[in-house]
């Protein structure tokens, strides 16, 4: 048996206040810190200060009563400094041996440093003790010691305040950013879910529809725009597509009619009369000559569109290509001249050669059909500092101005009659812009009605 676990969806906004609450928390957390710890050495280098003077005051005060004849093991003598129910003082002979103390709060004395020559803080039985010694002498002469230690009573309180009162501003202050950030985040990415419920609104019936773009020039208008800009190409696609799929399925009903006609023909009398039978079979072979070509084409086209046409790219001269495709064209079309115009010191090519040659020769092919017999057509090689001109020229019937921004786009004629009459698929030209789309160029065409054409291919150098 298959137990599923369904995820919970967590929102960008849910997310984005989780994370800065959490950073506003631990910041605040070490800021918090900062201020116990500068509040903890305040007090503590301040009671050092007071306890140092503390004991020296306490020393001399000794040692005007050893002058008076008073033993250091006489108790009043240091009652008389009982002034301060947190401290308690500790009398040591030369010897190390204690001969007088008071005690005003118990103390583990196994828990005091032996010496603290400079005030040092302990910790004994949960409270915080600041222990101070010093001699008890007058010029070189040497009665004893002097302990005293404090015990930080105000001092721990007054932390254990602070602690509290850190730890309620970091709770608050978590909770504070928390909705803040949620209040905040919500606000701020709403219009996400305005282009999310707008987007999802948007389908093949109304492609037209736009984002709305926010006022602020920022992050989310950037978003609009760019979901702007793919929903019109995805409109230019479809549309694109549509015109593909009618014009392929205008392509095909011409030569499936005379295909269906010449079968029925066939059917009929094909048998009886040869005549039939011979121009029936002329016309089928026609046909599906010219279907065939049609769906390479079309398969040509597609493997550029999939990006699956690989490229075998290699470094050639351009001149033997063009003369390799001259002594072709002198054998199947000896009814047009042709020129070349190349420079001869610099005249190789890198890119796949194979493209290249059907490339030029579908341009040669489409000058051909569209200019007078006699005609001249011109082949040219220009390199320039960081591109290469290839073009092919004709002096044919030439085209409004209009049209040469179109004439790459599938299907796409200028006089479709025209076009049927010269066996033209309108493939051609758009196969060629794929092969120079393949190798990172781009297409321009020149033309004006009675002079001529001029189709260029811009390629990297």
């Amino acid at each position: 048996m298959f137990y599923g676990i369904k995820r919970v969806k967590s929102r960008l906004s849910d997310r984005l206040t989780g994370v800065y609450t959490f950073l506003f928390a631990v910041i605040l957390m070490v800021l918090s810190i900062g201020v116990f710890f500068i509040a903890f050495q305040f007090l503590i280098q301040k009671q050092s200060s007071n306890l140092a003077i503390t004991t020296e005051l306490m020393s001399d005060h000794l040692i005007e009563e050893i002058e008076e004849n008073e033993s250091l093991s006489n108790r009043e003598i240091i009652e008389e400094q009982n002034n301060d129910q947190y401290l308690s003082i500790f009398v040591y002979d030369n010897s190390g041996t204690m001969v007088n103390r008071l005690l005003n709060f118990p103390i583990n004395e196994k828990d005091l440093p032996v010496s603290a020559t400079s005030p040092i803080m302990i910790f004994s039985s949960g409270h915080m003790l600041l222990c101070s010694s010093q001699q008890i002498r007058e010029h070189d002469v040497v009665y004893g010691t002097l302990y005293i230690v404090q015990k930080l009573q105000s001092e721990t309180a007054f932390l254990q305040l602070l602690g509290i009162l850190l730890i309620g501003a970091n709770v608050i202050g978590a909770l504070a950013a928390l909705w803040a950030g949620n209040f905040t985040s919500r606000r701020m990415l709403s219009p996400i879910g305005q282009m999310i419920e707008a987007t999802n609104q948007i389908g093949g019936s109304n492609l037209d529809a736009r984002l709305e773009v926010p006022e602020p020039d920022d992050e989310l208008k950037s978003l609009a725009l760019t979901i702007n800009s793919m929903l019109e190409r995805v409109s230019t696609a479809y549309l694109q597509q549509g015109r593909f799929v009618a014009d392929v399925s205008h392509e095909l009903r011409t030569p499936l009619a005379i295909m269906q006609g010449n079968v029925d023909l066939l059917s009929r009398w094909g048998s009886e009369d040869k005549a039939v039978l011979h121009d029936s079979i002329r016309a089928l072979q026609k046909q599906t000559a010219y279907m065939n070509q049609l769906v390479e084409n079309l398969l040509i086209l597609a493997r550029f569109d999939n990006m699956q046409a690989q490229l075998s790219v290699s470094t050639f001269s351009i001149g033997d290509l063009f003369s390799e495709l001259l002594v072709e064209q002198s054998l199947i079309d000896p009814e047009h001249s042709y020129q070349i115009s190349l420079d001869t010191e610099y005249d190789s090519l890198t890119a796949d050669r194979t493209m290249i040659k059907q490339l030029l020769h579908a341009l040669i092919d489409n000058s051909v059909k569209y200019t007078p017999k006699d005609g001249i057509i011109q082949l040219s090689f220009v390199p320039e500092d960081s591109q290469i001109v290839l073009s092919v020229s004709d002096d044919g019937i030439g085209m409004d101005s209009e049209h040469c921004g179109h004439i790459f786009e599938r299907f796409y004629r200028v006089d479709p009659a025209r076009a049927r009459a010269t066996g033209g698929m309108g493939l051609g030209l758009s196969i060629v812009l794929a092969i120079a789309q393949a190798h990172n160029g781009y297409l321009s065409a020149e033309s004006k009605p009675g002079i001529g054409t001029t189709v260029s291919v811009i390629l990297p150098k």
